[in-house]
This record gives C-alpha cells, structure tokens and sequence, in this order.
C-alpha cells in the first residue's frame, strides 16, 4: 500500500498549493463564487480517479481540467465572465491609509473596465499568467494553442491596456494629503 499513500500524500500537497488559486480561476472564468468550489472539486476528483499522479507536475494538467469544466458550466447557462472586479480589489497586501484604500478601488475598477474591453481569449491569458505566475507553454497546453500565440495574446493585450490608460489615466487626480510636519498658522483679527 505505499503507492496508495504516496498518491494521497502528492494529493493533500497539490490540494494545499492549488487549491485557492484554482478557486479564483474558476470564479473569475464563472463568475459565480458559489459554483466555484463545486468545479474545483469535480477537477480534483478527476485528478484523483484518472491516476495524474505519474505527472511530475500537476498545475497544468489541474488548471486545463478546471478550465475545460468551468467552461463547460458556463456553456450550458450561457454566461462567462473573466474577471471579477472584487476579486483583484481583495488582493490588499497592507492596510493603506483611506485615501490610498480608495485610489486603489479606483484604480483597480479602472483597470478592471479596461481590461473587460479586451477580447475574451486575451483576458484569460493575461489572468492566467499574472494571478497564477504560469509560464507562456503551461498557458499553451491549458488554453489548447501554442506558446507563440499565448506570448502573442499577452504582449498584444498589454500593449492595448497601455495605450488605453494613457488616454484615461490623465483624469485621475492623485489625492495627496497635507504631510504631518505642515502646520497653518490662523490669524484672528478682531
């Protein structure tokens, strides 16, 4: 029974490291926090029941499944969404200041509205690349075209993104708040 526990043992690793990012995967291409974890884990049943376990490195084989089966989900209710603007303003790494919490939620809506310009091809690959840090023939094999295209999609996409923010971006004012070692001076006149 050793290979039985060395499968359930590669299992519990690969659910530790991929679990929550394939939960954000299948949100994002859902767009429904709640069907998410069911298809994360009809990916991890199959991951388990198909003997992936001889594959040294499981997060494509895992991110192509996740996929196809969100997919496959979206298909039959005719609705697909790539990205999912709450999502990326969670993604706080520190307590900002409230100025600086609220330039973020404009900033990440904005860039959120850019973005959802892009056709539906390049926002998958950019979000598989960016939140999950997969390299361009991972996304080849999950996305079922050549590396070539993925470097292609990705470099078209952020050079489009680029050239949108620059038109917009001149709008946004920076708030910047009054440094603690500035002082005013009243004058009382009488």
């Amino acid at each position: 029974m050793p290979d039985g526990d060395a499968n359930a043992e590669r299992m519990q690793i690969a659910l530790r490291r991929l679990e929550l990012l394939l939960l954000q995967f299948a949100t994002q291409i859902t767009g429904d926090r709640e069907r998410a974890p069911d298809v994360v884990q009809e990916t991890f049943v199959k991951f388990q029941n198909n003997g992936a376990f001889q594959n040294p490195e499981p997060a494509t084989w895992l991110f192509t499944v996740c996929r196809n089966r969100a997919l496959n989900g979206c298909r039959k209710e005719r609705r697909t969404q790539y990205l999912d603007q709450k999502l990326i303003e969670a993604r706080e790494a520190e307590q900002p200041m409230p100025f600086e919490r609220l330039e973020q939620k404009e900033a990440a809506g904005f860039l959120s509205q850019i973005v959802a310009t892009l056709p539906p091809r390049q926002q998958e690959v950019l979000q598989v690349k960016f939140q999950n840090d997969l390299s361009y023939q991972q996304i080849a094999e999950i996305t079922k075209t050549t590396a070539n295209n993925v470097g292609v999609l990705i470099h078209t996409a952020l050079k489009t993104l680029r050239q949108k923010y620059a038109q917009t971006a001149k709008d946004f004012i920076p708030f910047t708040p009054k440094q603690p070692n500035e002082t005013r001076t009243w004058t009382i006149r009488n």
